[in-house]
């Protein structure tokens, strides 16, 4: 079994990853934008890796104020974790605003929280931005 990288998140019930997809975050830059890229289940698991993600987004997007976009069409299941993570990513780039194109547990989960209202929605796949 080989290690898996620092943005990678391994299940702690034994067998679990054969049923469960794991959960990645990584910080992508560009010289016209920053990129998160997020794919799998997105929770609890992931919290560490999404506390280095939306602190490197925050220093990157000072440093360069370039837009930042998030790639959530990759993720499977998102929990208020997750959530948190996109509130935070909103609160580091302000004025300026994140967009994300998300899958359909993201579109859900921003709707019911109301993220739609500080996020900007852009539906499509990476390829469209």
């Amino acid at each position: 079994m080989s290690t898996p990288s620092p943005q990678e998140s391994t299940p702690h019930e034994p067998g679990a990853d054969a049923e469960r997809p794991l959960g990645r975050v990584a910080v992508v830059g560009a010289p016209e934008r920053l990129v998160v890229r997020m794919d799998g289940e997105i929770d609890d698991e992931l919290r560490l890796d999404l506390d280095d993600a939306a602190a490197e987004v925050g220093r990157r997007h000072r440093r360069d104020a370039v837009p930042v976009h998030v790639d959530a069409t990759g993720v499977t299941f998102m929990d208020s974790t997750g959530a948190a993570f996109l509130a935070r990513l909103a609160v580091a780039v302000r004025p300026a605003r994140v967009t994300v194109h998300p899958s359909q547990p993201v579109a859900f989960l921003m709707d019911l929280t109301r993220l739609a209202d500080v996020l900007d929605v852009a539906p499509g796949t990476p390829d469209a931005f």
